[in-house]
């Protein structure tokens, strides 16, 4: 059985085709604002070997999505062909439904991605860069497409459609591009609700003050309901990268760094029992 609306397919490919521009628009509007103004900026702006590193993985990341998808989908599909509910997806309340189940996957799979080894391992390189510009978003994730996806499966087997799932998935990872930036912020009632550029910053942040908050992908509110929300710090400056470098522009490198680690971990670690927990703790435990 197929999914009940392949025009979903074509609305994610016109968003890929939309974010190709979308991107460079944005990043050359950055650039301008950055040098307006001037050297007394306190921020860093962009580095042209780190930024054509984060677009290089971002079309890993593309090809990586490619080549799960032998597997991904079927099992979604077969999910979704074994559903537990009928979803009217022709509703005008299914799109924001499916958008919403979405982001709140996304939140804890993000929250795990930094409180779990195996999937730090695959989520790292998007925080290695010591800059944070539109660039950076382009830092993608290229091993995760293979098993992160598991975060995902309760949904076509709660009746959403899976390229409807994939559709939402893409407004979600495009509407965490603009909040990669240090050269604005917004306030108000949207804050209060809504990821922005004061919320992500903090959480690419390696400072101590700031580890492990800030979660959200469309929504901050999953992070002011689930206790992981934090604010600016007077006085307390983000300093981006990560506590365990990755001093390299190649972005194959970087994309497999984070699993290197943890494999380099694993192995001089002693028990068989404190090397399986290095999968599952988090990625600065040690055994006692």
């Amino acid at each position: 059985m197929l999914v009940d609306s392949p025009e979903f397919k074509l609305w994610t490919q016109w968003l890929y085709m939309a974010a190709l521009p979308y991107f460079f628009a944005a990043m050359a509007l950055e650039g301008w604002a950055i040098r307006r103004k001037g050297p007394q900026a306190w921020f860093k702006g962009y580095e042209w070997r780190d930024s054509l590193c984060s677009m290089a993985m971002g079309a890993l990341k593309l090809l990586a999505i490619a080549i799960a998808a032998l597997w991904t989908l079927p099992i979604m599909l077969w999910l979704y062909n074994n559903r537990v509910v009928d979803l009217p997806v022709s509703s005008w309340w299914f799109v924001p439904l499916v958008v919403l189940a979405d982001d709140f996957c996304y939140y804890w799979y993000h929250r795990c991605a930094h409180r779990c080894g195996a999937f730090w391992a695959e989520h790292s390189n998007h925080h290695t860069s010591e800059h944070y510009n539109l660039s950076t978003a382009l830092r993608q994730s290229v091993l995760g497409p293979f098993y992160t996806f598991v975060f995902w499966l309760p949904l076509p087997w709660l009746g959403m459609d899976p390229l409807a799932v994939t559709f939402a998935h893409t407004i979600n990872l495009l509407y965490q591009y603009w909040i990669h930036t240090e050269t604005f912020e917004v306030h108000g009632w949207f804050e209060r609700v809504f990821n922005c550029p004061q919320h992500h910053r903090l959480h690419h942040a390696k400072n101590t003050e700031y580890h492990d908050c800030n979660y959200g992908g469309i929504l901050i509110v999953w992070d002011r309901w689930f206790g992981t929300y934090k604010g600016f710090l007077p006085g307390v400056k983000p300093v981006y990268g990560t506590v365990t470098p990755v001093p390299s522009t190649n972005p194959l490198k970087q994309a497999v760094a984070g699993w290197g680690h943890l494999l380099h971990k694993v192995r001089t670690t002693r028990g068989v029992k404190n090397r399986l927990l290095c999968f599952v703790k988090p990625p600065g435990w040690l055994p006692d």
